[in-house]
């Protein structure tokens, strides 16, 4: 409600006329009008005195609501989880310009605006408004360095800034800046995750130790095994040798095979194995690691939106959760893989059954 409908609607509650409260304010009536009208507003002068007239407050006369602000940041984050894990990323950026246009200068406002930013960034590197959507980004990282004292948010801009920075083939690149950037973060070893394990000390907490040092392994599992997967420097003779590492990590430490949110990761993986076989032309091997990653693949898209424990001993205190998956691509997961099989090397098995009964098995799930 703006201030010319709260004047009239206090106004009416005291019945009084506009002729009555210009008189007592000391304004012409035309002035009163307008005001109801929204055709002006008051000036600044008359804030206190329409205020002590009608015994409310600046805040109330003004339409703000005592905890409005928190309950809209907190819609706009529900909104924002229901894009971002439908990947439909420049939806949530303009959500998130809409919220800081709403509240200016709020940190939180900006950083998730930042950080859907850089998701559009990775998403559609090349496209030629990405170089726009890198500036936009990297001047809200800096604004959050420059004035804000919140270690959270900081660190999140320090992150954003050093991915942005060495992003390969980017009008971004630049690694001084990812290194200068990269230098302020805080030590692995006293991060919050590892400090938390070591805070939560009483027979109390011993339930969020366990769930803290739960969620911990999958964390330093997942950052290993990526290191591994994702490993641009890794000399080629080695690299099927860090695949199916990677794999046995995740193969040992969920021993039970319910791996959850991580059947993403085991598909992503096998589809580089099997790519491995396909530049060799190992047929064998390389449907095996095809319909391995198809099978991941399958399982992750049908997760149901609910939260749910891991059941292996060594991380069952941690909880997985795909209605809170953020994603920057609307396809499924399976229609990834799909595409990744469309590539080159496999073109040595487009007339193999095996390989043409697994692709028409999985388009149609």
């Amino acid at each position: 409600m703006n201030i010319g409908a709260i004047i009239k609607e206090k106004r009416q509650k005291k019945d009084l006329t506009q002729e009555q409260l210009a008189e007592y304010l000391n304004v012409s009536v035309s002035a009163v009008s307008q005001w109801e009208s929204g055709k002006t507003t008051p000036d600044f002068s008359m804030l206190v005195p329409l205020a002590n007239f009608f015994d409310v407050s600046l805040d109330e006369l003004l339409g703000r609501v005592p905890g409005e602000k928190e309950r809209a940041l907190a819609e706009y984050d529900e909104k924002d989880m229901i894009l971002t894990n439908k990947g439909e990323i420049d939806k949530a950026v303009s959500l998130w310009r809409e919220a800081l246009a709403r509240f200016p200068g709020d940190f939180h406002c900006m950083q998730r605006l930042m950080t859907d930013l850089f998701l559009s960034y990775c998403a559609y590197h090349g496209d030629e408004t990405s170089k726009k959507t890198a500036e936009e980004c990297v001047s809200l990282c800096e604004r959050i360095l420059r004035d804000c004292t919140e270690d959270d948010y900081r660190q999140s801009a320090i992150q954003t800034l050093t991915y942005i920075y060495s992003f390969k083939g980017s009008p971004f690149s630049d690694e001084s800046k990812a290194v200068r950037y990269a230098n302020m973060a805080g030590d692995a070893s006293v991060c919050r995750q590892e400090l938390l394990e070591h805070a939560y000390f009483t027979d109390e907490s011993k339930n969020k130790r366990l769930t803290t040092k739960h969620y911990n392994r999958l964390f330093y599992a997942d950052m290993l095994t990526r290191s591994l997967a994702y490993d641009d420097d890794m000399p080629k003779e080695y690299y099927l040798k860090a695949l199916e590492t990677a794999l046995n990590i995740w193969k040992q430490l969920i021993y039970d095979e319910n791996y959850l949110f991580y059947h993403s990761i085991l598909a992503d993986i096998n589809s580089y194995i099997a790519s491995m076989h396909a530049g060799n032309k190992e047929k064998r091997e390389t449907l095996e690691a095809v319909e391995k990653a198809l099978y991941h693949a399958q399982i992750y898209d049908t997760l149901p939106d609910i939260e749910q424990n891991f059941t292996s001993a060594f991380v069952s205190a941690a909880k997985s959760d795909p209605s809170k998956t953020l994603k920057n691509y609307t396809e499924t997961h399976t229609q990834i893989i799909l595409k990744r099989l469309k590539q080159k090397e496999f073109d040595f098995l487009h007339d193999n059954p095996e390989f043409t009964e697994l692709i028409k098995r999985y388009q149609t799930v």
